[in-house]
C-alpha cells in the first residue's frame, strides 16, 4: 500500500516501454480493462488473494490505504505483492511528495518534472519527455542522486516509513516468492541504474531489472503525471 494516493497492488506493464518498428506494428496489444474490470481485479488482489497469502503464513491481514504492512504476526510484518506478470506496482505518489520525501531539488528535480510532465507541458505536441529527450545536465543530476541515495530510494518505495521485515511476491499463475527486507538490501550492492527511453531501471550485473521508475501515464490527467515504481520478479528468483 502507498501513503498519499493509494492503490491496491496490481500488475501493469510500462505503457511507454521501448518498441522496435517490428513489435510496434506486429505485436498484439492486450485490450485495456474497463473501469469496472479494473475495480474488480484490484478488489480481488487486495482482499481475497491477499487474505489467502496471510492465512498461509499465519499472518493477520492489515491492508488498507494507510500502511505498507499487509499482514503481520508477532515477529513478522509483510508487504504482499500480488502479481499476474513479471512486475507490479510497489509505490505511487505525486511528483511533489516524492521530491519532498527524498529532498530532491535543483537539476535532479527538473529531470522528474520533464520526465513525468504535466497538463500544461508541451514538447513537440507531447505532455512529457523521454529520458533521451531531456537535457543531459538534468539526466546526469538525477542519475547522481539515484547513485548517492539508492538505499533511501528503496526504503521509501518499499517501506515508506513502516517497519517492513518481509516482502512476499505472489505470482498468481506460478508460485509465491519471499525475501526478508535485509535480503533485498543485500541484493542492491551489485546493481546500477539504467536510463531507458520510458523508464529508469535498477538492474543487476546480468541485466535483470529489480525495480523501475516510470510516470503513471493514465489518460485521466489526475492520474497521468505521478511517480510510479514497480518491483520485479527478478529480485526474488
Amino acid at each position: 500500500m502507498i501513503t498519499g494516493r493509494q492503490f491496491p497492488n496490481w500488475s501493469t506493464d510500462s505503457p511507454e516501454a521501448s518498441r522496435t518498428p517490428y513489435n510496434t506494428f506486429i505485436r498484439k496489444q492486450p485490450m485495456p480493462l474497463t473501469a469496472e474490470q479494473g475495480y474488480k481485479t484490484r478488489e480481488e488482489y487486495s482482499t481475497i488473494k491477499e487474505k489467502a497469502v496471510c492465512d498461509a503464513h499465519g499472518l493477520q491481514q492489515i491492508g488498507g490505504s494507510q500502511t505498507k504492512i499487509d499482514g503481520q504476526s508477532d515477529n513478522k510484518r509483510a508487504s504482499i505483492k500480488n502479481a499476474s506478470g513479471s512486475s507490479t506496482q510497489v509505490h505511487l505518489t505525486t511528483q511533489k511528495h516524492f521530491m519532498k520525501m527524498l529532498n530532491i531539488s535543483g537539476n535532479a528535480a527538473e529531470f522528474i518534472k520533464h520526465f513525468c510532465g504535466s497538463g500544461d507541458y508541451n514538447y513537440q505536441g507531447r505532455d512529457r519527455r523521454t529520458t533521451k529527450q531531456i537535457d543531459t545536465e538534468y539526466v546526469d543530476a538525477f542519475k547522481e542522486f539515484l547513485n548517492n541515495n539508492k538505499r533511501d530510494v528503496i526504503d521509501l518505495i518499499v517501506k515508506n516509513g513502516f517497519d517492513i521485515t518481509h516482502v512476499i511476491y505472489n505470482h498468481i499463475s506460478t508460485k509465491e516468492y519471499e525475501l526478508t527486507y535485509q535480503q533485498i538490501i543485500d541484493k542492491l550492492e551489485d546493481t546500477e541504474w539504467k536510463f531507458l527511453s520510458g523508464g529508469i531501471h535498477l538492474k543487476n550485473k546480468q541485466g535483470k531489472t529489480y525495480f523501475h521508475f516510470q510516470r503513471e501515464g493514465k489518460r485521466n490527467p489526475k492520474n497521468r503525471y505521478n511517480v510510479l515504481w514497480h518491483i520485479h520478479l527478478n529480485l526474488f528468483v
